[in-house]
């Protein structure tokens, strides 16, 4: 009797998740994988497929160098007042609409973040090898990745963040503030690199790291 109640109850579960995915870890796991509901999942072992939908290798995106207009800003962020600063901004079109609070949302956000996390550290490095300076802002918390003795911060909901980008706007709503892209809409995440490096080395370094973090996510 014990048997039959345990197939039943298997069957019951096949039944109702047989042709659902679970993501877990940037991993979809199969359902199957699921079964055996007596044993935790493991999804270094369970049979599973890379979720690429957030590499921002494989995303729609822009990037763009500019030299640095709010001089007193970017001294409060870095503690630098050079007048050869430039900013560097990489924006990429995310599968949700960032306006809103989701779930989804907030799990790319983090996804998207980290990897603009890892392809400006790549570009800093670069750059910091050439003798040049250079730092930027973590697109997580808006605070300055390297600089830690600064308490400013620029976050993108931010009025100075649309003069890094002719495509961005700042759009009300209700008591809120969100990124608005000329073609993408809120569907935009933005990171901010600044250094004094030429504009010519910046672009360079910046499609030497692109091509870095495309062999680390494929």
């Amino acid at each position: 009797m014990l048997q039959i109640r345990t197939y039943l109850r298997r069957a019951r579960i096949w039944a109702i998740f047989g042709s659902r995915t679970v993501a877990t870890n940037n991993q979809i796991i199969k359902s199957q994988d699921m079964l055996d509901y007596n044993k935790p999942i493991n999804p270094s072992t369970a049979k599973a497929v890379v979720d690429r939908s957030d590499n921002i290798c494989q995303k729609e995106f822009e990037s763009s160098v500019k030299p640095v207009q709010l001089e007193d800003r970017i001294e409060g962020l870095f503690g630098r007042s050079e007048e050869n600063l430039k900013s560097y901004i990489f924006q990429t079109k995310t599968n949700c609409d960032m306006s809103v609070w989701s779930y989804d949302g907030s799990q790319e956000r983090e996804r998207i973040g980290k990897q603009l996390i890892s392809l400006f550290t790549e570009m800093r490095d670069q750059l910091t090898g050439q003798g040049h300076w250079c730092d930027f802002v973590d697109p997580l918390s808006g605070m300055p990745y390297h600089n830690k003795t600064s308490t400013d911060i620029l976050t993108e909901c931010d009025e100075d963040i649309t003069s890094f980008s002719s495509s961005l706007d700042l759009v009300s709503i209700g008591c809120c503030r969100a990124l608005q892209h000329t073609d993408w809409g809120f569907n935009v995440f933005v990171g901010l690199l600044f250094t004094d490096a030429p504009s010519a080395d910046i672009d360079a370094a910046g499609k030497e790291a692109l091509k870095k973090l495309e062999n680390v996510l494929a």
